[in-house]
Order: structure tokens, then C-alpha cells, then sequence
């Protein structure tokens, strides 16, 4: 029997009333033999970090199961940053060897790989808007950690779903702690401004899902092509992973049909229904109906990105508004999160990486410096990179937002050049100065290409690797070697 008791974790600046409709909602079908807890943590305490709030998480919950105000097994329903302090939390315990007491883990709209808006949260204005009740402070430890492509994401994930070194173990199972993801596709009407889609106003749709993937791309001197590790999977292949059409950041823990953008009554209540059937699922059997039942409203999604008759039906029925209307704003998107270092691990912050499509002989010939971009390239940037970002903290890191749909649509990348088989990233880093060069010391050299995505989505076939996967964020972790001048060191005899 599934344990009754609910913890509520609320997101970035919000408090912990936030949760409460979604706590009526819970009430509603039953889970009363406990209060349901509202959990609280000060995110805009400029010196306060995740880590700091998922310690007194720990306390407390110990606190409360030895006092009986909390089941020795409990749910969490966390929304936005919320999702963060919990992975913490049950990632600390994994590692301790004492497995985190939570049966199902509902995330909504998590905020896993950041949010395109953290950057804006340190500024004048936001200290301004936000921050006038706080002292003026907005959070800045939880800002960097909500930063795209802070490395604060990166080794959170390497705790708990990926491993570069092998590992398979991790904290998420379908008899341990079963995680969830529900995000919307709907923006908020102020986030129109930001020219943003497969988001909910907050996160990405890519930034929410909670099955990364990653891989160490080194690169040898003089060699054109890098030898790639793929990370593995901690824990579960799958997370149960929904995207609903009609919901945005704000309305997600609104899960009543009269917050949904969508007139279609079947549309509006399955936020209700589906967090309804996640805390109540229990065991194996019941995670894997509730995963095929998330890609089932998921593929509904898809449907709507059509730019057909029958799509345009299918919006004006789901969606009442003309403006959310626009196919575009439901394509399939990759987020690659790209790390440069050098072969004696240090940071290296001036680079080009960009996106490409090799041919044959590209591909054994390495990238040239002095070349122009070609048709290909001018291409794969105008249609099919979204947004290109540099992470404040971190300027060894660069984001990376991709439209799937426009990469695999007819007279897309691959339909128009025939020869290419391959989407890749070309990278190029500036030498340190007169003795040094990275990959190679022929200035006319750059590091050759990662490839990213083959024609067909068929892994290790004739159109390449396959490493991108829709709605996804994908990390590369690139080594680019430090090739010295010949007098950096010399010799002579006595």
C-alpha cells in the first residue's frame, strides 16, 4: 500500500503557499492521514545555496519521523527549483548508503538544467521587482546554480543519472524512489519577449527532462577525429516524462481545468489526473503505465508542432488563443551543454564552437581556420540553432538550444544537402599566445568535429551516431590538447 503522506517543495522567490492547490487537489482524493507538509527554504538569501537548504531538509524530515509527523515513506511534489533541493537531498543520502524514504518523486516544470531567465535575476531590475522585500537581495547562490550550463547541474547529474566512469548505480528505481516530469509547452504572456519556444515561460522543455546524456570528447594532437566515452545511465533508462500543451510555469501548480489555456475538457484535466496517478502509483507495474501513459500525452504534443491541415485543426481545438497557436512553439528541441578544457584540466574560455554538417572528405581533412563557412553551415545557424549562450560564471561552458523539427524537415539540413550526413559541432579555440597553440601548431589548423547526430535515427548506421535525443540535455565534455613551440624547452651541448 502507498504511503499517504505528501511533502510540497516550492520553486525560486515563491513560498510555500505556492503549493497549496496543489495540496487541495491531493486532500481531494485522500491523502489526509498526515497533514500534507508545505516545505519553505529563503531562495532569495543571496549567501543561501542548494546544498545549504538540502542539510536542513535531511534534519528536518528525520526530525519529523521521529516525532510521527511524517511517514517512515513519503512523496514529494516539488515544482521549479524545488526539483533541485530534493535531487540534493536524496542524492546526499544515496551516497551516505542510506536510501532517501520517498516513494514517488513528481517533478513539475523542474528547473534540471536551468532556466533561460536566471541570468536576469541578478540584475538591478530584478533585485528591484524581486528583491524589495528581501533586503534587495535575489538569491545569488540559487541563480548560479539556475544559470544555463552551470556546472552546478552538471555534477548533480553525474550523481544521480549519469556516470563518466561507468557507474550504472543510482538513487531512482521503479521499487525505490520512482521520479516524474511534468512541464507545459505554454509560455507566460510576459515571456513572449525573450523569443523563446518548447518552454514554459521558466524552463526549457530539453532543461526539464530528467534523462541527460553526456560523453568525454579528447582530442590527440594532430589527430582530426576525437576519441568519444559515452556516460552511462544511473538507475532508470526512462523517467516518466510528460509535456502538456496547455500549461505554463505558473499554471502547472494550478492544477484545476480552469487554469489550463485550453478549452478542450479533456485536455485541461489531465495535469489533475496525471498527479493524482503518480502519487498513487505503487510498484514497478504501476511506474511503467504511468510512463506510457506520459508518452502518450507527450506524442499528443508532437502532434501539434504538424504544419498541416490536420495540425492546425488539432491546435484550434486544444488551444483558445491565436497567439499560442503557432506550430513552432511545440517543435522538439536539443540542449548541448559544451565544456572545453585542456589536456591538464584547466578551463579554456576562448573558443568557437559551432554548428556544421561534414562531409566525407571534411571529415578526414580536420576543420581549416582561414575557410569560410559554407552553405551548409549558414544553414544549420539560420534554421536550426535557436539560442547560443555563454555561462556568466563559468566562460568556459557554452549553450547550445537546437530545433529538432527544422534539422528533420523536408528541405531541412539533411533533405537539402545530401552529402552531409551528419550534424556536428566544429570547435576552434584561440592559441594562449606565441608558444602555445591548442591541437595543433599549424595555425592554419582547428580540432575537427563532434559529431552529433546522424541522418537517420538509427545509432552506429550509415548516417552516424545518433547521440541527440528529442527533448533532451546532452553534455560534452571536450579535451583539446596544448601543443608547445619547439623552444619551450631546448637542449645544447656543454
Amino acid at each position: 500500500m502507498a504511503s499517504r503522506h505528501v511533502l510540497l517543495i516550492h520553486g525560486w522567490s515563491a513560498a510555500a503557499c505556492s503549493m497549496t492547490a496543489v495540496a487541495d487537489l491531493l486532500r481531494e482524493h485522500g491523502h489526509v492521514a498526515a497533514p500534507v507538509k508545505l516545505g519553505a527554504y529563503p531562495s532569495m538569501c543571496d549567501e543561501v545555496r542548494v546544498e545549504d537548504v538540502a542539510r536542513r531538509l535531511d534534519a528536518v524530515v528525520r526530525e519529523l519521523q521521529a516525532a510521527g509527523g511524517l511517514a517512515a515513506r513519503f512523496h514529494i511534489v516539488a515544482h521549479s527549483t524545488g526539483a533541485l533541493v530534493a535531487r540534493e537531498w536524496i542524492a546526499d543520502r544515496f551516497e551516505r548508503g542510506e536510501p532517501a524514504p520517498v516513494e514517488n518523486f513528481i517533478m513539475l516544470a523542474p528547473a534540471n538544467h536551468g532556466s533561460p531567465l536566471a541570468v536576469h535575476g541578478r540584475s538591478v531590475i530584478a533585485r528591484l521587482f524581486k528583491g524589495w522585500r528581501n533586503g534587495f537581495q535575489t538569491g545569488t547562490a540559487f541563480l548560479d546554480a539556475l544559470e544555463l550550463g552551470a556546472p552546478y547541474q552538471e555534477r548533480l547529474d553525474l550523481r544521480d543519472r549519469l556516470s563518466a566512469n561507468g557507474e550504472t548505480a543510482g538513487p531512482y528505481a521503479e521499487d525505490g524512489v520512482r521520479p516524474y516530469v511534468i512541464v507545459g509547452a505554454q509560455p507566460m504572456e510576459v515571456a513572449h519577449i525573450f523569443g523563446e519556444n518548447a518552454w514554459d515561460g521558466t524552463v526549457r522543455i530539453a532543461g526539464a527532462n530528467f534523462d541527460p546524456h553526456g560523453a568525454n570528447i579528447e582530442f590527440s594532437a594532430g589527430e582530426v577525429q576525437p576519441r568519444i566515452a559515452p556516460w552511462t545511465r544511473r538507475g532508470l533508462a526512462e523517467t516518466a516524462f510528460a509535456v502538456l500543451p496547455d500549461r505554463s510555469h505558473l499554471s502547472v501548480i494550478q492544477p484545476a481545468p480552469k487554469h489550463s489555456a485550453s478549452p478542450d475538457t479533456e485536455t485541461a484535466r489531465v495535469l489533475s489526473e496525471l498527479i493524482v496517478q503518480a502519487i498513487e502509483a505503487d510498484g514497478s507495474d504501476d511506474y511503467d503505465a504511468m510512463c506510457a501513459r506520459c508518452r502518450s500525452v507527450t506524442q499528443r504534443t508532437r502532434q501539434l508542432a504538424q504544419n498541416t491541415r490536420e495540425g492546425e485543426l488539432l491546435r484550434q481545438r486544444i488551444l483558445s488563443r491565436n497567439d499560442a497557436r503557432r506550430p513552432e512553439r511545440f517543435h522538439e528541441h536539443y540542449q548541448i551543454v559544451a565544456s572545453l578544457h585542456d589536456d591538464t584540466a584547466r578551463p579554456v574560455d576562448d573558443y568557437f564552437f559551432w554548428l556544421s554538417a561534414p562531409s566525407a572528405s571534411h571529415l578526414s581533412r580536420g576543420l581549416r581556420t582561414s575557410r569560410l563557412p559554407d552553405r551548409a553551415e549558414i544553414q544549420a545557424h539560420r534554421e536550426i540553432l535557436r539560442d547560443c549562450q555563454t555561462n556568466k560564471r563559468a566562460p568556459h561552458r557554452r549553450i547550445l538550444h537546437l530545433d529538432r523539427m527544422a534539422l528533420m524537415r523536408k528541405g531541412g539540413l539533411f533533405r537539402a544537402h545530401d552529402k552531409r550526413a551528419m550534424l556536428a559541432a566544429g570547435l576552434t579555440a584561440a592559441a594562449p599566445g606565441e608558444k602555445i597553440a591548442f591541437f595543433d601548431r599549424d595555425a592554419a589548423r582547428g580540432s575537427g568535429y563532434v559529431p552529433l547526430r546522424g541522418r537517420t535515427s538509427v545509432p552506429d548506421d550509415d548516417g552516424g551516431p545518433r547521440f541527440l535525443r528529442r527533448w533532451s540535455t546532452h553534455y560534452l565534455a571536450i579535451t583539446a590538447p596544448r601543443a608547445a613551440d619547439d623552444d619551450v624547452f631546448k637542449m645544447t651541448d656543454y
